[in-house]
């Protein structure tokens, strides 16, 4: 499934719809002790400050979503019924976080299922997309920011024959991995509500209704996780991981060269703690007058070629988010000649079969710190990935703002690296095949690269997005290693290649 800034979504025109959550009756969100995850907090905290810096809540360009085609004419009854019902499965989106008035700390107010309905507001006919996604995209980043509720909204734009759904989400709501799962719910309420219309949908290959059964409520989520982290101190494992990589300072891309200090510097905020975490779209709010980035995307390898790959990993015992990881860090060592690749990883948190789908930000980071003397095959330095991720694992077990309180430190990521693989979600061919796309929000900042490497039916996707004086230079490496991945799928290893 390809992952895309808005900007550069294809839509094709039509009438658009607004959707906008609302309280109905007497509903009104009460308070809820349950407790603040810690990516929420730092998420909501670089919000505040910069609406304290620029006196705007929207514009925060931070939000998530997804762009679902349907083969079949728009129903207004059936989505707003399908809309509803995904509300009410997913508590997250029936909660809020605000800052306590005394400035001391964060508290929630949530609303029972079934008090929120939708607001619908037809904008008009567009006859040409580019227009039409402007609309759109303007429409996300105004109305998603994380320091009011609700920090989402829906969209629709109707044809004669098909329409598209569109959904956004502040990051404070959900990750990458909510994304993919929220395709086939999507889906499946739209087909329940349709058939339960008396109308028959035609996509007989849609996925099978969702089951009766709850899902895992993030709320609940970040208590756990919030009551663990705070009872952690400087014996916590992670917290020795992240003090020795923290070291040498955080990574940046391979071509930029290392920040120096800068005395001048005034300290941040109060609330803004300086890191960056999450997980499809990290980042903290960025400076009133960082420059707009760039995004590019590639197709690293099709699906053969990547089968073929995986194998040459699996017969060395390691993985395919290994092998990538080697490939990206050899890749490296031949455009820049360093023997250190480094950089921060987001990984998964959802453990517990009860988050496996649910809508949250089930995501913390981890570094990654790969050494290249003494290599001399691909499989070698794929085992030694391995050995790193698995090293990884220890450092993303205490949220980076908890590590950061620990340390006193407030080094920000600005390399990160995200894998995921979404062959196994339901009806993954169809999405990837155009069926679905993975959006978010345009992003300015000076010095952050971020890449995203998918494995889908297709094959593996690269997305990122960087500063405009790297365009070249990605473009390069992400061609770079596709030819390593390539070439080591046809040879098991690398051919006619200088070793380190």
């Amino acid at each position: 499934m390809d992952f895309l800034q808005i900007l550069d979504l294809p839509v094709e025109p039509g009438g658009l719809v607004e959707w906008t959550p609302v309280l109905g009756g007497a509903a009104a969100l009460r308070a809820d002790p349950r407790l603040t995850s810690y990516n929420h907090e730092q998420h909501l905290s670089d919000a505040l400050a910069y609406q304290r810096q620029t006196g705007h809540t929207g514009g925060r360009e931070s939000w998530l979503g997804v762009s679902i085609d349907f083969d079949e004419p728009l129903s207004i009854p059936a989505i707003r019924a399908a809309l509803t019902a995904w509300i009410d499965r997913h508590e997250v989106l029936r909660s809020h976080v605000i800052l306590d008035a005394d400035g001391g700390g964060f508290r929630r107010l949530s609303v029972a299922p079934g008090a929120v309905s939708l607001k619908m507001s037809r904008i008009g006919w567009y006859h040409e997309s580019s227009v039409l996604i402007d609309q759109i995209a303007g429409w996300f980043d105004r109305s998603t920011a994380p320091v009011r509720w609700p920090a989402y909204r829906f969209a629709t734009v109707g044809r004669e024959h098909s329409f598209t759904l569109l959904f956004a989400g502040d990051h404070s709501l959900l990750d990458g991995y909510s994304l993919i799962a929220a395709v086939p719910e999507l889906r499946a309420l739209y087909r329940s509500a349709v058939t339960a219309r008396g109308r028959t949908a035609r996509d007989s290959a849609a996925p099978p209704l969702l089951p009766d059964e709850a899902v895992g409520s993030y709320v609940d989520y970040s208590t756990a996780e919030r009551t663990s982290a705070d009872a952690a101190d400087r014996s916590h494992p992670a917290v020795d991981e992240w003090a020795a990589f923290l070291a040498e300072g955080m990574p940046r891309y391979p071509t930029l060269p290392a920040a120096a200090p800068d005395p001048a510097t005034p300290e941040r905020p109060e609330h803004a703690h300086g890191f960056a975490v999450g997980g499809y779209e990290e980042g903290s709010s960025a400076a009133a007058d960082a420059l707009p980035q760039q995004s590019y995307y590639a197709l690293l390898a099709d699906d053969q070629t990547t089968g073929e790959f995986t194998a040459v990993c699996s017969a060395a015992g390691t993985t395919l988010f290994a092998g990538v990881m080697a490939a990206l860090a050899y890749a490296s060592y031949e455009r820049t000649g360093s023997t250190r690749f480094r950089a921060v990883l987001p990984r998964h948190t959802r453990h517990e079969l009860q988050w496996q789908s649910s809508l949250g930000w089930f995501v913390s980071l981890s570094p990654f710190d790969l050494d290249l003397t003494e290599v001399g095959t691909f499989p070698q330095l794929a085992v030694r990935a391995s050995a790193e991720l698995r090293r990884g694992r220890v450092a993303a077990s205490l949220p980076l703002l908890r590590v950061a309180q620990i340390l006193g430190t407030t080094d920000t990521p600005q390399f990160v690296v995200s894998f995921l693989d979404t062959r196994t979600a339901p009806g993954a061919a169809a999405e990837d095949a155009g069926g679905a796309r993975v959006v978010r929000s345009h992003r300015y900042a000076d010095d952050e690269v971020y890449l995203w490497i998918n494995r889908t039916p297709g094959g593996l996707r690269l997305s990122a997005r960087f500063p405009a004086e790297l365009a070249d230079d990605v473009r390069g490496y992400a061609d770079a290693v596709a030819a390593l991945i390539t070439d080591v799928a046809e040879h098991s290893s690398w051919h006619a290649r200088g070793l380190v």
